[in-house]
């Protein structure tokens, strides 16, 4: 089995716009946004469009091929020398068989995408989302592609690797082989070997397993995210080779009916958030080292997993594994209901396709059904349909726990009759909910849905817990928490037992899914372009960080927190001040003068919130624990801006990975501190390379030139792509009455 990648020269077309790029790419973020069309929140404003992407395949002259795409934005057909071969219709992966439709000289494949708001409830995008490549079989005897798949396993002192594959011999005579199975550590030494000798019939398709010791074992863990790699080789008489490659690592999962889930016989808790895969500044396109900075921006505020809905890119999934993050995936965003219903496809092959690419992943430590449905509630047959798809689960791979989640969905009139509830008169959704309550509906109406799962899913629902505790032996997991009653979900994880985890809403704001004319939504810990915002130095408190304390005023104008002690229109009013910490006590000052002590705790729930009256200066809040200073930290008035900051998330970019530059543009006072109000136009040039996207994390961002972009609580974001052509590429920004800034990022071929 040979593999061509097909990510460069592509050539793009939308609307009368030609261009070529490379891959992975979403033709939809550089569309003009349309703030009147229909349902535009839920996308960020993009309005209905269609891209055709197009190049040329190499000729394979013998043998069978197929095209494997990690990630698809949008609806739409695939093409081959202008034959039809298949539809796409989500953001998972997809592999068409092609056969020998690539005999000839000239090869062509064309995907044509459509995408609109009216067909969606999220951000989608228009594009490829990862990497395609095509997969050339040119022999009789061969590994059949994605077969191989790696457990681990703990017997006394020593752990073995043990492989599954798939071997073909489509010969029409018997064949000796030898297959080989080897095991390389992180540094590319050998960890493990094992051969073993088979014979193949004429035309034979032979499932094997094969045991492989691994020498001087590391356990894959979010704190050491060691990752080792599996070949595996069909080696013929004649000493011809065909081999298949995946990563790995050393993970076991199991349930506990009291004490929840166990990863390599430690008990977990995830801590985790939501992200989605629509990214503010690249769209639905999927690139490894932006994957990797949102992965340790959550990471380094505590969280130890992520929830992804959709199977994730390549990309995705390694950066999980790199970084050391907990996955989640829920299979599918839909089941029957939704404006595209998951009904009508093949079921056991869409599902296996996203199950092949994430099986071998140690990060992935749960499967989820759906997210969020409505068939939890028996709707559209949905027990017997949610009950299918964890078989579906279970025969492709029995070593991670299965879950499905829902929410308290307004009942149905039906649903109430049935109950039990007489016909009346119900004026609101509350109180139809309310109605269901009192018959106990989400547990009489979910019990066919969680009987087929391992894990039930409950969303927004943790007040749930401690009664689930008392009436079922079953583990819940917080499939999705509201960040507004972070304190309380997370405190009632931690007191029961079966609780295995908490998944807030969003742990980055991405696009769509905003109020109205906001193109992000704005639930995140960290805000669009990357940046902490005070809840998520509020999350850090609550996931266990001690010696911290974080200064934030509300906003008198619209209730926001913000980091902020600029407030020239209130000289003199009341401000105010809500001081976050792991302390039991805070003194605030103002140029030195003591405004008061208040507790914090968690009785306070680690917030001590003052009054104060405004003036310029330095805020000073000092937190104790037990009578002994654990924290100390300043919020100062910020002067005039002055100048403008770059800092680069890494200077080092592999072209051959396909690395982008990230620079975070800050602008200054003359004191070099942040000034969180500007809002000055800035302008990026870029040498040596190009300019990807220029962004700030205001919902209500308007922007009429791409390389121009205002400035939003003091911050920008720009994102450079280098030319393999050159040693470097130099990002430089200016700006009105502001001294300009630049930054080089050093490019590796």
């Amino acid at each position: 089995m040979k593999s061509v990648d097909l990510n460069a020269n592509w050539n793009i077309v939308v609307g009368d716009a030609r261009y070529d790029c490379d891959l992975p790419h979403d033709a939809a973020v550089g569309l003009s946004r349309d703030y009147a069309c229909a349902f535009g929140q839920l996308n960020g404003y993009i309005p209905s469009a269609r891209a055709v992407f197009s190049r040329a395949l190499p000729q394979v002259k013998s043998g069978n091929a197929a095209l494997e795409f990690s990630g698809v934005c949008g609806m739409g057909d695939v093409f081959v020398n202008d034959e039809k071969i298949g539809e796409i219709a989500d953001y998972g992966p997809v592999t068409f068989y092609i056969g020998d439709m690539l005999s000839g000289v000239n090869n062509t494949v064309r995907v044509e995408l459509f995408n609109s708001p009216a067909m969606y409830d999220k951000y989608v995008g228009l594009g490829i989302a990862g990497r395609v490549k095509l997969i050339i079989s040119d022999s009789l005897a061969d590994i059949e592609y994605r077969s191989l798949f790696i457990k681990t396993a703990v017997v006394g002192d020593r752990t073995y690797a043990d492989v599954e594959l798939t071997v073909c011999n489509y010969l029409d005579k018997p064949e000796k082989f030898t297959v080989d199975c080897t095991v390389h550590n992180a540094r590319g030494k050998r960890a493990g070997k094992k051969q073993r000798k088979i014979i193949l019939r004429a035309g034979q398709i032979k499932p094997l397993s094969m045991r492989v010791r691994i020498n001087n074992p590391y356990e894959w863990s979010p704190s050491d995210p060691y990752m080792y790699s599996m070949t595996a080789k069909l080696i013929a008489q004649d000493g011809t080779e065909r081999e298949e490659r995946a990563r790995f690592g050393i993970a076991s999962r199991s349930l506990n009916p009291t004490r929840g889930l166990y990863v390599n016989n430690r008990n977990v808790l995830l801590w985790g958030a939501y992200l989605s895969h629509a990214d503010a500044a690249l769209g639905g396109a999927s690139v490894y080292c932006n994957e990797v900075r949102r992965l340790e921006a959550l990471k380094a505020i505590g969280y130890n997993a992520v929830h992804f809905v959709d199977c994730p890119t390549e990309a995705a999934l390694d950066a999980c594994d790199d970084v050391g993050m907990y996955a989640f995936v829920d299979l599918l965003d839909r089941l029957v209901a939704g404006k595209t219903p998951f009904a009508g496809m093949q079921p056991h092959l869409y599902i296996s396709e996203k199950l092949l690419t994430l099986r071998n992943h140690p990060s992935v430590t749960m499967y989820g059904v759906a997210d969020d449905v409505p068939e939890c509630y028996g709707r559209n047959d949905g027990h017997a349909l949610i009950a299918s798809v964890a078989e579906i689960i279970r025969d492709t791979d029995d070593t991670r726990p299965v879950t499905v989640s829902a929410r308290e969905f307004v009942p149905t009139l039906k649903e109430l009759e049935a109950a039990g509830v007489k016909r009346a008169h119900y004026d609101s959704e509350s109180a139809l909910i309310n109605a269901g309550r009192e018959k106990n509906l989400f547990d009489n109406l979910t019990a066919g849905a969680f009987e087929a799962v391992d894990v039930c899913g409950f969303n927004y629902l943790y007040p749930l817990y401690e009664s689930e505790k008392a009436k079922r032996d079953r583990l819940v997991v917080g499939a999705r928490t509201s960040s507004e009653r972070a304190f309380e979900s997370l405190d009632a994880t931690e007191k029961n037992g079966r609780v295995i985890g908490d998944f807030n809403e969003c742990g980055i704001d991405y696009l769509g899914g905003g109020k109205l004319n906001e193109i992000y939504t704005t639930l995140g810990d960290i805000d669009a372009i990357g940046c902490e915002k005070p809840q998520a130095v509020y999350k850090r408190i609550l996931l266990g960080e001690r010696n911290i304390a974080y200064i934030t005023c509300v906003d008198p104008d619209d209730g926001e927190h913000v980091n902020m002690w600029n407030w020239p229109r209130y000289l003199g009013q009341k401000i105010t001040v809500k001081v976050y910490t792991s302390g039991d006590v805070v003194a605030l000052y103002l140029d030195g003068r003591l405004i008061g002590r208040k507790l914090a705790g968690k009785v306070n729930r680690h917030i001590a919130t003052f009054q104060v009256d405004y003036y310029p200066g330095t805020l000073e809040a000092v937190a104790y624990f037990k009578g002994t200073e654990c924290a100390r930290t300043q919020l100062k008035t910020a002067n005039s801006p002055k100048s403008i900051r770059l800092e680069a998330y890494q200077k080092n970019l592999s072209v051959s990975r396909g690395d982008l530059g990230f620079a975070t543009v800050d602008v200054c006072d003359r004191d070099g501190e942040l000034v969180p109000y500007a809002m000055r136009t800035l302008t990026a040039t870029v040498t040596g390379g190009e300019l990807v996207a220029f962004i700030n994390a205001d919902p209500m961002m308007r922007k009429s030139e791409f390389d121009m972009c205002p400035a939003y609580g003091g911050h920008a974001l720009a994102v450079v792509r280098p030319d393999p052509a050159e040693n470097k590429v130099v990002l430089k920004v200016t700006g009105d009455g502001l001294l300009s800034s630049k930054i080089s990022f050093k490019i590796k071929n």
